[in-house]
C-alpha cells in the first residue's frame, strides 16, 4: 500500500470511494471546482430570507442574501458568499479583510457614504457548538469519521463602523463580519440607523445575526476538489503521522467537496433553503 520513499502520498478519491472500495473516474478531468452550490436557509435563529441575488455573469463576485428579524426590521443584514480559493485560513483572513477595507472605500468614493470611521477590528469565533458537524456519507463509520475529523472550531473577523447615509443623511451604525470556509469568503454586514438602537443593543444583535447565519449558510462543492492527496513523512513517528494525517484530512474536509450533485445531496438540500449553483470555467479554479 505504502511507497518508499522522502515521503508518501495517500490518495483518497472521497470518503465514499474509501467506503466502497471503488470510485468513479470521470471521463474526462475535472476542474478544480466544477460548480458550487451557495446553500441559504430561508430562516435561521429567527432571521428570515427576504431575497437573494447572483448574477451569472459576475459568478466571481458570487451571491448575496438579505436577512430580516421581526422585533428589528429596520435592522438591514446582508450575506455574501464569494469565491477566495484553497488558502491557510490566516492568510484568507488577512487578504478579505484588505479587500473589505477597499470595498468600503469604493462606496465612500460613489458617494453611498461619508464620514467612514473604523470603531475596531476584533477576532471573532465560532464554537463548535454552533457550526454544523461534517455531513457523514455513505457507508463510513460515525465514530471513525468524528476521531479523524474532531470537532470544528471557525474563527473570523468582526469590524465595527461608523457613517453616514448620503441619501438619507443619517448616521449609522454598521458590523462587518468575515469568515473563510469552505473555499469561499462569508461576510455578514449588519447596519441600522443610530437613532433605532443603543450601541450594546446594536452590537448584540449583529453578533447575534453572525452566530446564527453563518454557520447555517453553506457551500457545497463539486469537482477535482473532491479528490484528496494526504503526504506523510516515512521517518515521522506513528504519533506524528497519526496527527499530520488529522490535521490534512480535516482541511480536505473543510472544502466541502464532492464528486458530483448528486452524492452532496443537492435536491435533499432545496427543500430547506435556497440553493444558488454557481457554475465556473476550468481557468477559474485551480488545485494547486
Amino acid at each position: 500500500m505504502f511507497h518508499q520513499g522522502k515521503r508518501l502520498a495517500i490518495v483518497l478519491l472521497s470518503l465514499a470511494a474509501v467506503a466502497t472500495a471503488a470510485a468513479k473516474v470521470p471521463t474526462a478531468p475535472q476542474a478544480f471546482v466544477d460548480t458550487s452550490y451557495v446553500v441559504a436557509p430561508r430562516e435561521a435563529g429567527g432571521f428570515t430570507l427576504e431575497h437573494s441575488s447572483y448574477d451569472p455573469g459576475r459568478r466571481l463576485t458570487g451571491a448575496s442574501f438579505q436577512y430580516r428579524l421581526a422585533e428589528h426590521p429596520d435592522v438591514v443584514v446582508s450575506v455574501y458568499v464569494y469565491a477566495a480559493g484553497r488558502m491557510a485560513p490566516d492568510d484568507a483572513l488577512a487578504t478579505g479583510m484588505q479587500a473589505f477595507r477597499t470595498d468600503l472605500q469604493h462606496a465612500v468614493d460613489a458617494g453611498t457614504y461619508a464620514q467612514l470611521e473604523e470603531r475596531g477590528q476584533t477576532g471573532f469565533a465560532l464554537s463548535p457548538a454552533d457550526v454544523p458537524a461534517p455531513t457523514t456519507q455513505r457507508g463510513v463509520d460515525d465514530a471513525t469519521l468524528s476521531a479523524i475529523i474532531g470537532p470544528d472550531r471557525v474563527s473570523g473577523q468582526k469590524l465595527r463602523l461608523d457613517m453616514q447615509h448620503t441619501n438619507s443623511r443619517q448616521a449609522l451604525l454598521s458590523n462587518g463580519y468575515l469568515f473563510y470556509r469552505q473555499l469561499y469568503y462569508v461576510k455578514v454586514r449588519v447596519s441600522a440607523f443610530r437613532t433605532l438602537l443603543a450601541d450594546t443593543a446594536f452590537d448584540a444583535l449583529a453578533d447575534r445575526a453572525a452566530r446564527a447565519l453563518v454557520p447555517a449558510m453553506q457551500v457545497v462543492n463539486v469537482g477535482g476538489c473532491a479528490n484528496a492527496t494526504i503526504h506523510l513523512d516515512v521517518n515521522a513517528t506513528p504519533a506524528q503521522s497519526a496527527a499530520e494525517l488529522s490535521r490534512q484530512w480535516r482541511v480536505h474536509k473543510g472544502y466541502n467537496c464532492y464528486a458530483s450533485a448528486e452524492e452532496a445531496g443537492i435536491a435533499e438540500r432545496t427543500r430547506r433553503a435556497d440553493v444558488i449553483p454557481i457554475h465556473y470555467d476550468a481557468s477559474d479554479w485551480t488545485s494547486q
